[in-house]
C-alpha cells in the first residue's frame, strides 16, 4: 500500500461468523442427519416421543424423529397431502386410532396412490365421571341408551330415573357437566360409533370424527367442547358432577373415576388390560374383523365384541404408510421403516403397554409385519438393522462383535446417559421401604400443627391490627415501623410453611417410569401395574 495509506482489518465480530460458518459447513459434509417426521393421533404419543428417543440414542447414524399429536383427524389429512394429492415428502408417516376414511382412502386410490394400514396398539375409550364417592353406594353404571340420552341432552341430571335405576342407592341429585372433544378426534369417533352401533334410537346423529359449528358432520346437542384428552381430563378433575369420554391411558393416568359399561353379554365393565385383551382375541377369532392391509378398514372396529369380560369400546391403533417409497430419499425411507418396526417389536410394545395400551395379540403383529412387507421401498435404500440375535428387531438383543459397530446398525447397546440415570433412580426408589417415608399418622400430626400454627398466627395479627389501630392517631411513624415488622413476620411464617411443603413432597415424590426398550442392559426394571 502507498505510504499513509489506513489498512482496514476485519472486526473480531467477522472471524467469528466464518469461523462458525466453517464449523457448520464441515459438520454437515461430514455426517447428514437422517429425518422423518409423522403426525396424528395424540394418544400415543408418548409412546412414540419415547421410542423415538430411543431410536436416537441407539443408532450410530444421527437420527431425528418428530412427531405432531393433533388427532386423527388431522393426521389423516396431512397423510393425504395438500388439495387430496399425495405427492408430498412433509409427512412421512401418520397415526390414528380409527382406519383411514373410505373419501380419502378412494381419493388416493383415483391418484394410482396406495397405503397399508400397520396395527400398531390396542387401546380403549374410558368413559370417566367425578360424581363425589359419597353420593354413590356403588360404583357408577351405565349402559350405552343411557350414556347416549345424556350426550343428546335428554337426562340433564344424575338423579334422573333412568340412572337412579342402573345404580341403586345413588343420592346425587346435581346437574350432569357434559364434556366432549372439539376438532377431529378419533376418540369422538369411536364414542359415537359406539352408541351408534348399541342403540340407534338413543343416540341419533351417528358416529363422525367431528362435531361442531362450521363442520360438515353434524354438531353437539350439549354440553362443552374441550380440546385434547388432557382438555377432556382436566375438566373433570376441577368440575365436580362432570362426565367425558376419554382414552383410557390418558384417563387413568390423571386418576381419573370410571364409568363401569353394560357390555354385550350383560356385565358391567371398565376398561382393563384383560377386557382390552379380550376384544382383539375374539375379533382375530371372529376372523372378519380386519382386512388385507392394503385394503380399505373403513367399517373396521372392536365395539360390542362378545365376551364376558370384554371391554365395549375397543380400538385399534394404526400408522399409515404409503405403499410406494420409491420416490422418497432413501435415508429417511430406511429410518422409517425401522421406526416403525422398533414400535411393534416386543420392546418397543412393552413400552406402549406403559403408556396405556395393550400389547398386540402375535397375529395382528404378523398383520403389522405384512403391511411393511407389503411396501416398495428405495431401490438404493440401506435398511437398518438391529444388534440381536438375527439382526431383526423381533429377537433378543446379542453382542455381535465388529458387526454391532457397523453405521446402520441400531443397539440396544448404546443408550442416552439420562435414560440411564432415570433407571438408576428408579433402582433405588424400588429398594426404599415404607420406613422411609412419613407414616399417615406423622402426616396428620404435621397437618394438625400447621392448623394450630395457622390459628394463632391469625389471633396475633388479630392482636397486633388492634393495636396498631390504637396508636394511630398517637404516632404514625411506630405505626409504620410496626405494620412493616407485621409484614416480614407474615412472609417468613408462609416461607417456613413452603419449606415444609417441599420437604413433604419429596418424601412423597415418585420417579417417572423410564424406558425399558433395553434388551439386554444391565439394569432389570420391575414392571408397574397412557383423540
Amino acid at each position: 500500500r502507498a505510504t499513509g495509506e489506513l489498512q482496514t482489518l476485519p472486526s473480531p465480530n467477522t472471524f467469528r461468523t466464518r469461523d462458525m460458518l466453517s464449523l457448520v459447513a464441515n459438520a454437515l459434509a461430514a455426517e447428514q442427519v437422517i429425518r422423518m417426521h409423522g403426525s396424528g393421533t395424540t394418544n400415543p404419543s408418548k409412546f412414540f416421543w419415547e421410542l423415538g428417543d430411543l431410536m436416537e440414542c441407539r443408532s450410530k447414524e444421527p437420527v431425528h424423529l418428530t412427531y405432531r399429536a393433533v388427532g386423527s383427524s388431522t393426521g389423516q389429512k396431512e397423510f393425504v397431502g395438500p388439495d387430496d394429492k399425495y405427492d408430498f415428502h412433509e409427512q412421512d408417516f401418520g397415526a390414528g386410532d380409527i382406519p383411514m376414511t373410505q373419501s380419502y382412502f378412494d381419493t388416493m386410490k383415483g391418484q394410482n396412490r396406495d397405503m397399508v394400514h400397520v396395527p400398531i396398539t390396542v387401546g380403549a375409550i374410558g368413559v370417566f365421571h367425578s360424581v363425589p364417592e359419597s353420593d354413590l353406594a356403588q360404583p357408577l353404571h351405565l349402559d350405552a341408551c343411557t350414556l347416549g340420552l345424556i350426550y343428546e341432552g335428554e337426562i340433564e341430571r344424575w338423579d334422573d330415573p333412568r340412572i337412579l335405576a342402573l345404580n341403586p342407592g345413588m343420592t346425587a341429585s346435581s346437574p350432569i357437566y357434559v364434556a366432549h372433544r372439539v376438532k377431529g378426534s378419533s376418540s369422538t369417533s369411536g364414542f359415537t360409533e359406539y352408541l351408534t352401533k348399541k342403540n340407534a334410537t338413543c343416540w341419533t346423529r351417528g358416529g363422525h370424527k367431528v362435531f361442531g359449528p362450521g363442520e360438515i358432520q353434524g354438531d353437539w346437542p350439549t354440553g362443552v367442547g374441550k380440546e385434547g384428552s388432557g382438555g377432556m381430563s382436566t375438566y373433570i378433575k376441577e368440575r365436580s358432577y362432570a362426565i367425558g369420554y376419554i382414552d383410557w391411558g390418558h384417563g387413568r393416568a390423571a386418576g381419573l373415576s370410571e364409568i363401569g359399561l353394560l357390555n354385550h353379554d350383560k356385565a358391567y365393565v371398565k376398561a382393563t388390560k384383560e377386557g382390552i385383551e379380550a376384544a382383539a382375541n375374539q375379533a382375530l377369532e371372529l376372523g372378519d374383523v380386519y382386512k388385507r392391509p392394503d385394503e380399505s378398514f373403513a367399517g373396521v372396529n372392536l365395539y360390542d365384541i362378545p365376551g364376558e369380560k370384554t371391554y365395549p369400546i375397543v380400538l385399534t391403533t394404526y400408522i399409515y404408510l404409503a405403499k410406494d417409497y420409491t420416490s422418497w430419499p432413501a435415508d429417511t425411507a430406511a429410518a422409517t421403516k425401522a421406526f416403525v418396526e422398533m414400535v411393534i417389536s416386543p420392546d418397543g410394545q412393552k413400552i406402549a403397554e406403559e403408556n396405556g395400551f395393550v400389547e398386540m395379540p402375535s397375529a395382528l403383529v404378523n398383520l403389522a409385519k405384512q403391511a411393511i412387507q407389503m411396501v416398495q421401498w428405495p431401490d438404493d435404500m440401506v435398511p437398518f438393522t438391529f444388534e440381536t440375535e438375527d439382526g431383526t428387531a423381533f429377537t433378543p438383543a446379542k453382542t455381535q462383535k465388529e458387526l454391532g459397530m457397523q453405521p446402520r446398525v441400531i443397539s440396544a447397546k448404546r443408550t442416552c446417559y439420562g435414560d440411564y440415570e432415570r433407571k438408576q433412580m428408579l433402582v433405588k426408589v424400588n429398594e426404599l421401604n415404607s420406613d422411609s417415608f412419613a407414616s399417615s399418622s406423622s402426616l396428620n400430626d404435621v397437618q394438625q400443627s400447621l392448623a394450630d400454627g395457622l390459628s394463632t398466627r391469625d389471633a396475633r395479627i388479630s392482636a397486633l391490627e388492634a393495636q396498631l389501630e390504637d396508636n394511630d392517631d398517637e404516632d404514625d411513624q411506630t405505626a409504620t415501623f410496626a405494620k412493616a415488622g407485621l409484614a416480614l413476620g407474615i412472609i417468613g411464617f408462609i416461607c417456613g410453611v413452603m419449606a415444609l411443603a417441599v420437604a413433604l413432597t419429596k418424601k412423597h415424590a415418585t420417579v417417572a417410569r423410564p424406558s425399558i426398550y433395553t434388551p439386554g442392559a444391565a439394569v432389570e426394571m420391575n414392571k408397574p401395574d397412557d383423540v
